[in-house]
Formats: structure tokens, C-alpha cells, sequence
């Protein structure tokens, strides 16, 4: 089973302006006909009517094969501040008509669904890490909060789960920290919560592209960029218990070049990522009681 991650793909009202995400998923769907496509919010720019009609429009084509997490560019008038009419909206123009077989307002359930290929079996846990803003510093910032953490946990420990492949992806990027205006506020609770327990997590927001291997103790970590107008995305492969990741061309038109030297790299990479890039001590965090 091949699953393709994007993000970030801030869908205007403006048709001009949505070229780029317009062609980035008509290659999609030339190239990768029968991939699964996870896409980890932000697909409108301000959550309006005209931009989740856009959004839809193009994203109609792939129901049943397409996944959604909401942003804060979702939620919120340009991404800062919290609208439930947004969070609404967004499951009704979206959510709903994508058949994502659930919604993200009205409760603090993830969103769970299950794809099957062959003997492969996946469970997709989509989650809103969206934050119900109070003031202009919390701005981009997202959170889970007790009660999703919770129903995380219990769709985790559930014996009848344990056979799948869990795939677990929302929109905030866990390893911001320190940064009031972008970081997730309860990312190391996420981390005890999810430790050993899932065997991929996929985000995007910070619009930066990062890879890690067994960190906190899961097979494959992935951060996505935002797509449109990018040469790459990632194929995560899952083959029974084995999952590998490969740098796939996505740009319309011209033809495929060899990856780059840090996509090739971070193919073969076996190791944890080191550095500015661990810009919190996660796994450490995860581990503690």
C-alpha cells in the first residue's frame, strides 16, 4: 500500500492563485492513480466559502483515496484566530463531502478510518490540532487538549486495533518549541500518549520538509512542506511490517530529474535527526511517566 503526504496547500478565492495546487493534484492524479493521499491542513487559506468551494472542487476527484486534518488557515481568519464558523464550514464543504467518515467540530473524537490492500491493513488517525484562540498570542499555535488526548489513548489501547498499521497525522509540527506564535502546546503529552504505539505521524505548518527515524519509538516521522510549487513529496510504503519512505516527483510537466542529494539522503537514513532540527527533546520527554 502506497500512501502519498502533502500539505499546506492554501487554496485562495482567486483561481489564479490556486494554479500551483490546481496542477499539483492533476499530477497527482495522472501519476498516482491508486495512491492513498493524506493531506495535513491548511487546503483553504482563510477557511471562506469561495476557498473550501475551490479546495473541494479540486479534491472531488480523489474521494475515497483522500484524507484531511484541518489547519489553522482552516479555522481561523488568516490563520490566527479561531472561528467556529470556519471549523463549521470546514466540515461541511469538506469534511462531509470528502467522506471522511467523521468531522472535527462538535466533539473531541479522531477522526478514524481504515484502508485495506491485499493483506495490508491500515488505520488512518486524523486529529484538529487547532487551538480555540483567546488572545493575539496564541496565534498560529495549536493544541489537542485533554479529551482528544484521551480518546487517542483509548483508540491506541484497543486490543482489536493492535493487528494494524497506525498512521497518525494532524496539521502542527510537535517539534516546535519555545515559539508561542507556532508551536503545539501539548506536544510532549502527545508524545507519551503515541509512544511505541503508531508507526507513522505525518504534519506539516512549518512549511520546512523533515524526516525522522525511531523517534519515540515510531518507524517513520514526516514533515511536509507546503506542497504546491514543490519538485517532491513523500511516499511512505507499507508492506506488512515493513515501511519505507522515497522522494516522489510531483511537478506537472517537465520530466523527472534525479532527487536531490538531501532527498536521497534522507531515503537511506536510518538514524534520528540531530540538532536545530530536534528543536525539542521529545523522545526523552516521552519517555518519562
Amino acid at each position: 500500500m502506497k500512501l502519498l503526504h502533502i500539505s499546506d496547500l492554501h487554496f485562495h478565492r482567486d483561481l489564479q492563485n490556486n494554479i500551483a495546487a490546481d496542477e499539483l493534484l492533476g499530477t497527482i492524479s495522472q501519476r498516482y492513480p491508486k495512491h492513498t493521499l493524506i493531506i495535513t491542513g491548511d487546503i483553504s487559506d482563510d477557511g471562506t466559502p469561495w476557498q473550501f468551494e475551490n479546495a473541494f472542487r479540486a479534491l472531488e476527484s480523489f474521494v475515497g483515496r483522500v484524507f484531511i486534518a484541518p489547519g489553522n488557515h482552516d479555522f481561523g481568519s488568516a490563520g490566527n484566530f479561531y472561528s467556529q464558523e470556519r471549523a463549521l464550514r470546514f466540515d461541511q464543504m469538506l469534511s462531509n463531502p470528502l467522506r471522511q467518515g467523521g468531522t472535527f467540530t462538535g466533539d473531541t473524537t479522531p477522526v478514524v478510518n481504515f484502508v485495506r490492500d491485499g493483506n495490508d491493513q491500515v488505520m488512518l488517525i486524523a486529529l484538529d490540532t487547532n487551538l480555540e484562540t483567546e488572545h493575539p498570542f496564541d496565534f498560529a499555535c495549536g493544541e489537542l487538549g485533554v479529551s482528544q488526548l484521551a480518546a487517542l489513548n483509548t483508540i491506541l489501547c484497543n486490543p482489536a486495533n493492535a493487528t494494524y498499521t497506525k498512521v497518525l497525522f494532524f496539521h502542527h509540527h510537535p517539534f516546535i518549541h519555545n515559539d508561542p506564535f507556532m508551536e503545539l502546546k501539548d506536544a510532549e503529552e502527545l508524545m507519551r500518549t503515541i509512544y511505541g504505539r503508531v508507526d507513522v505521524v505525518l504534519f506539516g505548518h512549518k512549511h520546512v520538509v523533515g524526516e525522522w527515524h525511531g523517534l519515540c519509538r515510531t518507524k517513520l516521522i514526516l514533515a511536509s512542506d507546503d506542497s504546491p510549487d514543490k519538485d517532491w513529496a513523500k511516499e511512505i510504503d507499507i508492506q506488512g511490517k515493513t515501511i519505507t519512505v522515497t522522494p516522489v516527483w510531483i511537478r506537472p510537466g517537465a520530466s523527472r530529474p534525479s532527487a536531490p542529494a538531501s532527498a536521497r539522503a534522507s531515503k537511506a537514513s536510518a538514524s534520528i535527526k540531530s540538532g536545530k532540527e530536534r528543536e525539542v527533546n521529545v523522545r526523552d520527554a516521552a519517555a518519562r511517566p
